[in-house]
């Protein structure tokens, strides 16, 4: 069940607009580690889906958390690399 955030994410302030509200699923402690977004294509190539894996999970253990759309591809390989408790995904809603 999500949830609507009640409090705003001051890593947003440097955006010039953002929805009023807000909804997550899991662990918001993860808005305070270090992030990196790996976004790509949906068909990637072998050695794209190999390296990609790999980057996210050496990320994942050095405590960088993942952002990504959770798209088929290259965000869903980032996000299986990294581990489920070191993710974020950014849906539209």
């Amino acid at each position: 069940m999500s949830q609507i955030l009640s409090s705003p994410i001051t890593a947003l302030d440097a955006m010039k607009k953002y929805p009023s509200e807000l909804f997550y699923k899991g662990d918001l402690d993860l808005l305070q580690r270090p992030k990196v977004s790996i976004v790509g294509t949906r068909r990637p190539s072998i050695y794209t889906q190999n390296f990609t894996y790999s980057i996210a999970k050496a990320l994942a253990k050095r405590g960088v958390c993942i952002v990504s759309g959770a798209a088929m591809g290259v965000d869903a390989i980032a996000h299986s690399g990294a581990g489920e408790g070191n993710t974020i995904a950014v849906v539209a809603n």
